[in-house]
């Protein structure tokens, strides 16, 4: 094989050139060896996909309506060319001492990548963003028991348990692969017999997320799903239960799926995640945010904004937990001082005078 190490040189240290400008913040750490896999996989699509669409490949990563996409594919061919970097380029060794052989083919591909990082990162996102559609609007036009309805329908099914967990507890598809541990005890400070819930958190880093969180229900709450729970676990000789799903997807499908046999003409695709959202809106109707953001797993009160809405509580049909817990506390949201206005400051001047 016939190598042109004067040309291949030249594009070594055009792509060294680039390095500040391409790659400009320290790699990130503490990423999984799953999501690794993940970009490189999405970096070779992409690269694939550059071959035919106009602006090459900085063209095939905006070509998306959706911000969350655009930065997971940038992160992606960031990831992609710092693994080029590292495993091909030792900028030390940068010489005629090189393997040029190893590097004809690496070189045109990572110098590809700097390029199109570098346009990335001058012009951004640019496709007009999506507006998002937030899966509290799938709660609307359901009849009040839609979690009940959904429960009956699938309750012969192997999700029967994981259906009955993520209504009561809000926990995310992912938590339930995790593990949501329920059972029986009796409550010394309440004075009652509780149904109760041990979820393991999700999303958690060092300023986000709660590790774990605790919620229990009174057992005699009337409410079906409640009812139908200690039921299952009053039939357990320890009264206890480790409820798991395998896959999260799976989950979420199986619940679309029941979802479609039960209201086929519904406009919004209902999954795993509306459980999430309609536990949200039951509790903060009773008028304790914080307590929605403890169960809801955030330690920032403004997060639960995007969670339901206390006007979507479904009112006799709420779920209503006698305790949540968290391992943290949750960050309030600051009081913004109002603008003082002419009003104000004639008001002030009335009550003065008066």
């Amino acid at each position: 094989m016939n190598v042109d190490a004067d040309r291949l040189n030249i594009i070594a240290r055009q792509c060294l050139g680039m390095l500040p400008k391409a790659l400009p913040q320290a790699p990130s750490t503490g990423r999984s060896s799953r999501t690794e896999a993940e970009y490189l996989r999405m970096a070779h699509v992409l690269l694939d996909r550059a071959l035919f669409t106009p602006g090459g490949l900085a063209g095939a990563v905006q070509a998306t309506h959706s911000p969350r996409t655009f930065h997971k594919r940038l992160a992606a061919l960031r990831f992609s060319c710092r693994r080029l970097v590292s495993e091909h380029l030792d900028v030390r060794s940068v010489s005629q001492d090189l393997d040029w052989h190893r590097l004809a083919d690496v070189l045109p591909r990572l110098h590809e990548q700097l390029c199109a990082l570098v346009t990335l990162n001058e012009q951004g996102m640019t496709q007009p963003r999506r507006k998002r559609r937030s899966k509290r609007q799938a709660l609307k036009g359901l009849p009040p028991t839609w979690r009940e309805d959904l429960f009956e329908r699938g309750a012969t099914g192997k999700y029967a348990d994981a259906l009955l967990a993520s209504a009561l507890t809000g926990a995310r598809p992912g938590e339930a692969v995790k593990g949501i541990t329920a059972w029986l005890q009796y409550d010394e400070a309440l004075g009652i017999e509780t149904l109760c819930f041990y979820v393991h958190g999700l999303k958690v880093k060092a300023q986000q997320g709660q590790h774990f969180r605790f919620m229990a229900y009174a057992a005699e709450d009337t409410h079906p799903l409640v009812t139908a729970l200690v039921k299952r676990l009053s039939a357990l000789p320890d009264r206890k239960l480790d409820i798991r799903v395998a896959k999260a997807g799976n989950f979420t499908a199986e619940v679309q799926r029941l979802a479609r046999a039960l209201w086929p003409d519904h406009g919004h695709a209902i999954t795993a995640t509306c459980f999430r959202h309609q536990w949200s809106a039951d509790v903060k109707s009773t008028g304790d945010a914080d307590a929605a953001s403890r169960g809801l797993g955030h330690r920032s009160a403004k997060t639960r904004k995007y969670y339901g809405t206390a006007h979507q509580a479904r009112d006799r049909h709420a779920v209503r937990p006698v305790r949540i817990e968290a391992d943290l506390p949750v960050r309030v949201l600051p009081i913004r001082a109002l603008p003082i206005t002419q009003a104000h400051i004639n008001s002030k001047h009335a009550a003065e005078m008066g």
